[in-house]
């Protein structure tokens, strides 16, 4: 009898495995897929395309655990939703090739819209260290804004050395509104991205 409740659970094991890491899976995926058309056409705009089909290709195979999962019916939905969802976990997987694909879109976004950028002077009054780097800004008028540090940022200092003794000094930001992926909503946020940043 053991030895049969051994035969079992040997076999099950892949399948426990198989259902803990399709996630994983279609994060690899979807992460290759970008890289390989990426060096084969790195046009911005054809690499948004690509990137939809990459995450399609990705998460085909896992159709029905998507559906009971999550509800999700990829075959119905092949836009939106399904890439909300794979984005978390793109982030956990391949972090810079998730950083890259954001910094796509946001170019694309300021590319449509050369005002987009602002300027912004103050004092910064809190420095919020939550995955993201945020400043929090005071202006002329007092009100605070909250800048995130997402990219490299142009600056007369060295930041990822001195961005701690900012905190109550002033200085001048250029940043342009962007959104994020929170994975405390499951949705996408809007936030202010950084730019410049110098000291007076």
């Amino acid at each position: 009898m053991m030895k049969k409740t051994g035969i079992f659970l040997a076999a099950l094991l892949p399948v426990l495995s198989f259902s803990q890491d399709y996630q994983t899976r279609i994060a690899k995926t979807t992460c290759e897929c970008f890289t390989k058309a990426k060096a084969e056409n790195p046009d911005a705009e054809a690499l948004e395309i690509k990137l939809g089909l990459c995450i399609i290709q990705g998460a085909q195979p896992y159709a029905a655990e998507l559906k009971k999962d999550y509800n999700l019916d990829i075959l119905q939905d092949q836009s939106s939703e399904t890439g909300k969802l794979v984005a978390d976990w793109l982030l956990k997987e391949c972090p810079d090739t998730f950083i890259e694909l954001f910094k796509l879109g946001e170019n694309d976004k300021n590319k449509d819209n050369p005002n987009s950028k602002l300027l912004i002077s103050g004092t910064v009054k809190k420095i919020e260290k939550n995955g993201f780097v945020v400043f929090h800004l005071a202006g002329d008028n007092k009100t605070l804004t909250k800048l995130y540090w997402i990219f490299p940022i142009e600056s007369n200092k060295d930041l990822p050395e001195e961005y701690s003794a900012l905190l109550h000094k002033k200085v001048k930001v250029s940043y342009y509104p962007g959104e994020i992926f929170d994975t405390g909503i499951n949705d996408y946020r809007k936030v202010n991205i950084i730019s410049v940043l110098k000291t007076d």
